[in-house]
């Protein structure tokens, strides 16, 4: 091989090394941008968290316990409930399931986003219709 061969071999690994090392910086910039997007997401989300914690603090206990014996007379009502004798202590013991899905997971968040009691209360029992328990004990009025 010629000198000229080798020179221009040389330049040429020379650009391809140079090209390796810009495609890396900037593969190291949108990594760099990425980890940076994923924190204030869960920072974000910490605060939302935390801002709907100090809204669930902010509830009424009477009204919470207002909405546990709703819950309690829709899980009795044998009309437009499930018809269990003993609602959420059928069977002489506490099924606090009910309690945490639909109070807490329902009623709650809904009183916490701003909406009235009446409308928290429509929001838990249309998450309780919209459980098996109850279409199996209303198949007609399922959805409603």
């Amino acid at each position: 091989m010629t000198e000229s061969s080798w020179a221009t071999i040389c330049r040429v690994l020379a650009l391809v090394a140079l090209s390796a090392t810009a495609a890396a910086t900037f593969e190291g910039m949108a990594l760099t941008r990425a980890r940076l997007e994923v924190q204030t997401l869960r920072n974000e989300r910490e605060q939302a968290k935390s801002d709907l914690a100090g809204e669930w603090a902010k509830q009424s206990r009477d009204e919470v316990s207002r909405a546990i014996a709703g819950v309690n007379e829709f899980y009795a009502d044998p009309q437009e409930g499930l018809g269990r004798a003993g609602g959420l202590c059928a069977g002489g013991s506490l099924n606090a399931q009910p309690i945490v899905d639909f109070v807490l997971g329902a009623y709650v968040p809904a009183r916490a986003s701003g909406r009235s009691g009446p409308a928290a209360a429509e929001a838990m029992n249309t998450a309780i219709r919209s459980t098996d328990a109850y279409r199996a004990a209303h198949p007609n009025q399922a959805n409603r």
